[in-house]
């Protein structure tokens, strides 16, 4: 009697090993699995903008500019399809468009932004309070700007819109920014915070 149970406390003992191994086997595999859904985020974090819990650095795709506003603006990044480097609109129709090209060869800065104010006035079909150019620096470079209002009519609403063109060594950008008239009180210092917070890795040469 004693010889017929040893053949299954065997085979038992057999069997919780396996059972181990295949438990084993699936913990790890478990652990590889929830291992890669965490390092994901990780990866796909460097084009996200990053934020703290009073503003946000905003990055182009290829990380070349970047800028750093105040989260009361409640932008975020939006990809129209166009040629701009970084694109950034909030739902209270506050737009950001940043853009470059290289300069011109024979033209200075001054006499670039007239021709542009002139072409780009042709865009709209009703605008009023044009300002005549205005020379800056921005961190020792030099720019200018002007501004102007127009009607935006699928809208019905009255915009502001500021043109800035900035030089830096041989490349130009360009920065569109716009809102709703109506909200220029609230919206008045968002032309300096994207100028002052400015930043490019890009290698310049003179």
């Amino acid at each position: 009697m004693q010889e017929f149970y040893k053949e299954p406390r065997v085979l038992n003992i057999k069997k919780v090993v396996i059972i181990s191994v295949i438990l084993v086997v699936i913990l790890l595999l478990l652990i590889l699995f929830i291992a890669q859904k965490i390092s994901k985020p990780k990866e796909s974090s460097k084009s996200e903008p990053k934020s703290t819990s009073t503003s946000t650095v905003y990055k182009s795709s290829d990380e070349s500019i970047s800028i750093e506003l105040p989260n009361t603006f409640n932008l975020k990044s939006y990809d129209s399809g166009l040629e701009y480097l970084l694109e950034l609109r909030s739902e209270n129709n506050l737009n950001i468009f940043i853009s470059k090209e290289n300069t011109l060869q024979n033209q200075t800065l001054d006499s670039i932004i007239q021709a542009d104010k002139l072409a780009f006035l042709e865009n709209f079909e009703s605008y009023s309070n044009v300002s005549e150019p205005k020379e800056l620096s921005i961190n020792h470079y030099p720019a200018y700007t002007y501004s102007f209002h127009y009607l935006d009519k699928t809208l019905n609403t009255a915009f502001y819109l500021q043109v800035t063109w900035l030089q830096i060594d041989d490349i130009l950008y360009t920065f569109d920014i716009e809102f709703p008239l109506d909200d220029l009180s609230f919206n008045t210092n968002i032309s300096s915070a994207v100028l002052s917070s400015f930043k490019t890795e890009e290698k310049h040469s003179s």
